[in-house]
Formats: structure tokens, C-alpha cells, sequence
């Protein structure tokens, strides 16, 4: 295998009540205050409509801070190890390989790379003078510490399989597996590389790369500055300075009305109401949203629930899940239905529809010895059939989804309690509860970590389980296979397998949406993966300001 042929090809296919919109707006002026102090001023485009952009040639660079508002600030900081940059372009990093608009894989930091004839030693050779923004080197030493320093560390990366490296040279190094693995790619593609000599017990709040972009200043709580990186190797970007601002989702749409931000991510209720010079972009992705069913009984203590567990409540509430409802009345039509962790994607199966009727999904339950009692509530050996489902608190697509879902759950005679809170929370009761997570990767890799009995309550992957030694085998044997041709049949059967257990109900599948200014031009965005991180900027060396000067 060269370092050409990486194939990742993809099927491409109201605000709240008075005191959070005051809580809002008091966001967004202590934002408009801080970015006023600093060396750049808040946004003001209300002239935008008379500088259409169409009309404007873009320039070689665009030297005024560009204000964005993506998503979450990674509370864990800007360290590559310890995940950031993993669904999203790092940024400051850069790593050995990278996916194009076509999400085939082809080298970044590595000029090339091979396999041995046993797809156990990957050669990486790197690009020849790459340096950090500090100017220093970076070397195939730097490459082997930032590998070393994962696999020791507890990381969300799975480095078992990796048994040593060796540097060859100052520009090539070879990595040892233990077993074959195919999917070793999607470890260089997604591992940004950290420099050996300044990096410390504070990398992650004063970052160095070799990434398009240097750190500057990370203000926690309120932005991240960032400006060209002079040492890249690559094109240099055409916006200079970048201006990242964290704010909860009523902030981010007030600031964007206030003209403080050039680009924010929006849920789609906000995009009805957005102003006639304000630009909207819908991009495809393969975020999902799905429900995590606990699929052991419980076991006294942490692990398990004795309703989720029966394979007839689960199969009776993904029958009558109306997600053409959810897609159309909830999201406004910004989404398509979901019935697998990767519809569209190759190593997928075509979705298996399981839609019954109410009365069959009563009767179903009737089967199963859930009987209905007094109260509404069915029953069966002395177990209600009721449970409380999670998910992220000051989300409100994910908001909306369980409400409407528990609705949707309540005339089948199942007692549906929903709460929000926050993933430290959710850790916490996940392997016994019920928990709308988002997933969706580039990647089948993610497939193996939901699936595979290996991680069982490993991070959030597998949170509630989920064990079929036909499914395992399958996964092994598409991670062992001798190419991506041969992968495929093994992750499609692996899905099929899922298929007949439902060990998750999948909702739906998100359109990413952006609001923002009409100079701003966002270039032939790539397929995203799920909004953990800022997927939005993987192609964003090729992002433009397409107007002369800010109105």
C-alpha cells in the first residue's frame, strides 16, 4: 500500500424564556466588553448588503481578526494526546496524515508511507525541513515521543496493538503492530504531533504545533486567539487571525444578531428567524443522534437495567419511533432519519426498517410478559417498565429529541423520565441508564469501540454493554484484513448482526448548520463527522474574506 490509496469514500446523500434570553444577552455583552479591550474591535457589518461579495474579488490574505463561534471549548485544553484536534483540523498540530474533500487519506506531515508485506510495520517517511512555530525541528523523534507519550497515557487513542517504533533517520520511522490492523490509519490521520522539547505539564494551555495556525492567547471561558503560522509547510491561510469565541448556544445567536461574531453554529430552530443579510450554510454530515440502551440485567451496583435489558422493550420503542417527525416538525427538515451508527457509509448496510404500528408494539410487549397495570405502567415480575433518559443539559437539539421521544414512548405503557446534565454526571449513571449520545466518524473504527465486547464501558464507547461474539469476530476480522476491499464485508455483516439486537435505537442525522457573514466564503466544506470539536475547520486554509475591507 502507497501513500496515495486510502480510500474513505462517502455516499454523499422559541428561544426560550425571558431570564436566559437575559442570561444571553449579559453573555454576549461581557463577550462585546472583553473583545472590545483587546487589540482588534467586535464586529459591525450592517452595511453588508452594500458590499455584496459576489462583486468583490477575494485577497491573497485578510489580515482583521475573524470572529467564530463553533462549539464547546475543549476543557481539557489544546493537547493533541489528550484528544483534541481528533474531529477537527488541530489547528496548531498537524498530523502525519490527513482526509481531502473526497475524505481519502493522503499525507500531511508524512511524504509518504508503506506497508510491510504482513500489514504488521508502517514506514512513515516525513516531508524533508518541517519545523514548529518555535522554529525548532520536527523529527521522526518528535513523531515517536508523541506515540509513546499516548500509548502510555489514558487517552481516548487505543495504542495496545502498537508494540514499539523505531526511528530510522531524522525524516522516517516505522511503526510495529502486534496484530495487523487496517484501521492503524485512522490513528495517523487523527494524532496531531507534539514537540519533544516544550512539551510539559502545561502544553495544553500554551500549545506549540506545526499547524496552520499559533497559539496566541487562551482567555478560558470566553475565546481563543490564534494567527498564521509563518514555519507552516503548507499554503498559507488566507484569514490571518482568528478570533474563536465560547459561548453556550442563546449567546452565540444573540452575539451573531449583534454582528459580534462572523460565523457561529446554530440549531435549527434559531435558522427560521435569522436576518435577510445574514448567510446561512447547511453542510452534509454523518453526525447521529441515538439512544444507548444498558443491555445487561442490573447488577446491584453500577452496570445494568432490568427493563432495557429485554430485548421486547427495546425492539417495541425503536418500532415506533416516528423519525420522519422527528426530521420534518422537530429540525425543520435539517437532518435525515437515522437506523445505524454509519448510514450512507461504505462499510455499512443498507438500514433494516423496523416500523410497527402501536397496537403491534403493544401486543409485542403483551408477548413478552409486560402486562399493563392500574396505573398505566406495565409490569413484569415485579419490575415497572419505567427508566430515566439522559442527555446533555443546554443542548436543545438534544433537548428536543428526548421529549419528543419520551411522548412517543409513553402510550406503548413505558414511564419515561428525561434529564440533562453534564457528561461528568452522565458518566456516572450511563451503564445502568439510558443516554442520547452523539456519535458519527469517518472512520469504521468507530463501529469496532461501539460494538465490540472489548469496550465495554470503556469511555462513553459501549456505555451500555453490548456482547455478541459473532459481532466481535466480525470486527476482528475486518481489523485484520489485508486491505480496505477485504475490510467491508466484515463491518456490513458485523452491522448486520447489530441490526437484530438493538442495542441502540439511532434517531436521526444532523445537517451542520452556520450562520454568519456573506463576506465570509467557506471554499467546498468536507463531509462532517460528529460536532465534538470544530469539524467545520478542516478545510479552513482554504476559507476567504471575499470583501476589500469590513463594511
Amino acid at each position: 500500500m502507497n501513500n496515495n490509496t486510502f480510500p474513505f469514500v462517502v455516499k454523499r446523500k422559541n428561544n426560550g424564556t425571558q431570564a436566559r434570553r437575559r442570561s444571553a444577552l449579559c453573555s454576549a455583552l461581557s463577550v462585546s466588553v472583553l473583545l472590545s479591550g483587546a487589540a482588534w474591535h467586535p464586529l459591525a457589518w450592517s452595511a453588508v448588503s452594500d458590499h455584496p461579495a459576489a462583486s468583490v474579488q477575494a485577497t491573497d490574505g485578510y489580515d482583521q481578526p475573524v470572529t467564530l463561534s463553533l462549539g464547546d471549548e475543549p476543557e481539557a485544553g489544546f493537547d493533541p494526546i489528550y484528544g483534541w484536534g481528533r474531529y477537527n483540523n488541530p489547528l496548531i498540530q498537524s498530523a502525519l496524515l490527513k482526509r481531502n474533500g473526497e475524505l481519502n487519506v493522503e499525507g500531511d506531515l508524512a511524504e509518504g508511507w508503506t506497508l510491510s508485506p504482513d500489514k504488521k510495520a508502517w514506514t512513515v517517511t516525513l516531508r524533508p525541513g518541517l519545523v514548529f512555530s518555535d522554529g525548532k525541528p520536527l523529527t521522526a523523534e518528535d513523531v515517536a515521543f508523541t506515540y509513546r507519550t499516548a500509548q502510555s497515557a489514558a487517552t481516548l487513542y487505543d495504542l495496545s496493538n502498537l508494540d514499539r517504533i523505531e526511528v530510522n533517520s531524522p525524516e522516517s520511522l516505522t511503526f510495529y503492530l502486534k496484530q495487523a490492523d487496517i484501521l492503524f490509519a485512522d490513528t495517523l490521520a487523527s494524532l496531531a504531533i507534539v514537540p519533544q522539547h516544550a512539551y510539559g505539564a502545561d502544553y495544553a494551555q500554551h500549545p506549540i504545533g506545526s499547524g496552520p495556525y499559533q497559539f496566541v492567547r487562551w482567555q478560558k471561558g470566553q475565546l481563543l486567539e490564534l494567527v498564521a503560522n509563518p514555519l507552516y509547510y503548507g499554503p498559507q491561510p488566507h484569514l490571518r487571525h482568528l478570533i474563536i469565541v465560547f459561548s453556550d448556544e442563546e449567546s452565540r445567536y444573540t452575539q451573531l444578531l449583534a454582528r459580534q461574531l462572523d460565523l457561529a453554529a446554530i440549531p435549527p430552530q434559531y435558522a427560521r428567524n435569522l436576518p435577510g443579510t445574514t448567510k446561512l450554510w447547511s453542510i452534509t454530515s454523518v453526525d447521529n443522534r441515538g439512544i444507548a440502551w444498558p443491555m445487561v440485567p442490573y447488577d446491584g451496583h453500577s452496570i445494568g437495567n432490568d427493563v432495557t435489558s429485554d430485548k421486547a422493550i427495546r425492539t417495541a420503542i425503536d418500532g415506533i419511533i416516528d423519525r420522519k417527525l422527528l426530521v420534518g416538525a422537530l429540525l425543520d427538515g435539517h437532518a435525515r432519519q437515522a437506523y445505524s451508527i454509519a448510514d450512507g457509509l461504505p462499510w455499512s448496510t443498507e438500514p433494516v426498517h423496523r416500523h410497527t404500528s402501536l397496537d403491534q408494539a403493544k401486543a409485542q410487549l403483551d408477548a413478552a410478559g409486560w402486562q399493563v397495570q392500574p396505573d398505566g405502567v406495565r409490569a413484569k415480575n415485579g419490575v415497572r417498565a419505567e427508566f430515566t433518559l439522559y442527555y446533555k443539559s443546554g443542548d436543545s437539539i438534544r433537548e428536543q429529541l428526548v421529549l419528543a421521544v419520551a411522548q412517543m414512548i409513553k402510550p406503548l405503557g413505558i414511564a419515561v423520565r428525561t434529564k440533562g446534565t453534564s457528561w461528568e454526571n452522565i458518566s456516572k449513571v450511563m451503564h445502568r441508564s439510558p443516554v442520547l449520545f452523539g456519535f458519527g466518524a469517518l472512520s469504521p473504527s468507530e463501529m469496532r469501540y461501539t460494538y465490540h465486547s472489548r469496550f465495554r464501558g470503556v469511555d462513553f464507547y459501549n456505555s451500555g454493554y453490548y456482547s455478541r461474539p459473532a459481532v466481535d469476530r466480525e470486527l476482528d476480522a475486518a481489523q485484520s484484513s489485508p486491505s480496505w476491499l477485504e475490510a467491508m464485508p466484515h463491518f456490513q455483516q458485523a452491522q448486520q448482526l447489530v441490526y437484530q439486537d438493538v442495542p441502540w435505537t439511532w434517531l436521526v442525522n444532523l445537517q451542520h448548520l452556520y450562520a454568519g457573514n456573506p463576506c465570509l466564503n467557506l471554499a467546498s466544506p468536507m463531509v462532517e463527522p460528529h460536532d465534538h470539536g470544530w469539524p467545520l475547520t478542516n478545510n479552513i486554509t482554504d476559507w476567504t474574506w471575499e470583501c476589500s475591507a469590513r463594511p
